[in-house]
């Protein structure tokens, strides 16, 4: 029986890529509607795991997915950057079976954050005006079936074979250097085998703290005092209470020190109202293109 993946939008969209870009193709790959949907499967179940998006190099964290690493019982287990890289897409004719061009577009679809992205491709093309919709394949999706042929869609080159169409311009982003961190989510909290590999690791825990001077800077130390790098510290409010809040770290290491963060994590725990330890996992890196 194969593992189940599960990851948010439809086939072609930039999640669904980075699950397969991080398992390969041997799983069985599940769409869901939305980020809690993930969570929930992956916490119910067994033998499956979920890709969710945290991070993007331009757009920042996706603040959504913090909130519910924190609400859920679920372990990261590993972590993987995915290329976002924004084509234009069209069916390849018209209703008339002529080749659709720039001059024929009108209206371009895709999530907000794609066309974000893609302000200076709208100041070229004064004419066409950008649509939002649900999700950045879905979008391929619905341009591939209406009746209009004067639309197109901003997705991934995968989204564009998936659905027939055409890209008529590549890599229309602003920025060349997007990228998104994607989490490894499973329901297991199995420790790996860190001490057989020689190799960079990571930590992510999150944390609540006392509400007095210094009680941040106490945590953030006793890394600095063991000269580890925090790659990313994050704080979001606590649902149902008032300006209060929950931490968020990563902490990079390499595998000969995996029993000092523990211990330092261990020490965390009489500075802290609470402690949850997400996981440790191998440190991704940006394949360079």
């Amino acid at each position: 029986m194969k593992r189940t993946i599960f990851f948010q939008g439809i086939p072609g969209a930039f999640s669904h890529i980075a699950a397969i870009g991080y398992f390969g193709r041997n799983y069985t790959f599940t769409g869901l509607a939305t980020f809690h949907d993930i969570f929930k499967e992956v916490e119910n179940g067994r033998m499956v795991y979920g890709v969710i998006p945290v991070e993007n190099s331009l757009a920042g964290s996706v603040v959504e997915n913090y909130d519910l690493l924190y609400s859920h019982n679920v372990s990261v287990t590993g972590e993987y950057y995915q290329p976002i890289r924004h084509n234009l897409l069209v069916k390849k004719t018209s209703q008339k079976g002529e080749s659709i061009t720039l001059d024929d577009i009108h209206k371009v679809y895709s999530h907000p954050k794609a066309l974000e992205q893609c302000v200076q491709f709208f100041r070229k093309y004064p004419h066409i005006s950008p649509q939002a919709y649900n999700d950045t394949a879905e979008a391929a999706r619905y341009i591939s079936s209406a009746y209009e042929s004067n639309i197109a869609a901003i997705a991934s080159r995968e989204a564009a074979e998936l659905y027939g169409l055409e890209i008529i311009k590549e890599a229309i982003q602003d920025n060349p250097n997007n990228w998104t961190r994607f989490l490894i989510i499973s329901s297991s909290h199995r420790d790996q085998d860190i001490l057989a590999h020689d190799t960079m690791y990571k930590c992510s825990f999150m944390f609540t703290l006392p509400h007095k001077p210094g009680s941040l800077h106490s945590i953030i130390g006793l890394f600095a005092n063991a000269h580890l790098n925090l790659s990313k510290i994050e704080s979001r409010p606590i649902h149902g209470t008032t300006f209060e809040y929950v931490f968020s770290i990563d902490v990079e290491f390499h595998s000969h020190d995996y029993l000092l963060v523990r211990e330092l994590i261990h020490s965390c725990e009489e500075l802290t109202n609470e402690i949850k330890v997400l996981g440790y996992y191998r440190k991704a890196h940006i394949p360079r293109e």
